[in-house]
């Protein structure tokens, strides 16, 4: 799964630079009331934090949050829209 394959590549970058942190935002479109996107970011976020710490990378160096729907990249109007606006990010953080 592609996903899967970018998780690792990114995975493969944070043992390589072990000073390196990353931050893992989750995202939701506009489908549903605002707590249940909240927690649904929250948990599209954590699942890929957790996946990180099954390969084995240190939880000190992982942080995770949800933004619910409050970050769209797309519109909300169309299917491929909304599908773009569920998603997770990545920010590497160097020290």
């Amino acid at each position: 799964r592609a996903a899967k394959m970018e998780i690792n590549s990114i995975y493969g970058y944070l043992i390589e630079n072990r000073s390196t942190k990353i931050i893992i935002s989750g995202h939701t479109d506009i489908v549903g009331d605002i707590e249940f996107n909240q927690e649904l970011s929250e948990k599209r976020a954590k699942s890929v934090a957790d996946y990180f710490i099954t390969l084995g990378l240190d939880k000190s160096r992982i942080s995770f949050v949800g933004y619910g729907s409050e970050k769209p990249i797309s519109t909300n109007e169309t299917e491929d829209g909304r599908n773009k606006n569920r998603r997770v990010e990545f920010k590497i953080v160097e020290k």
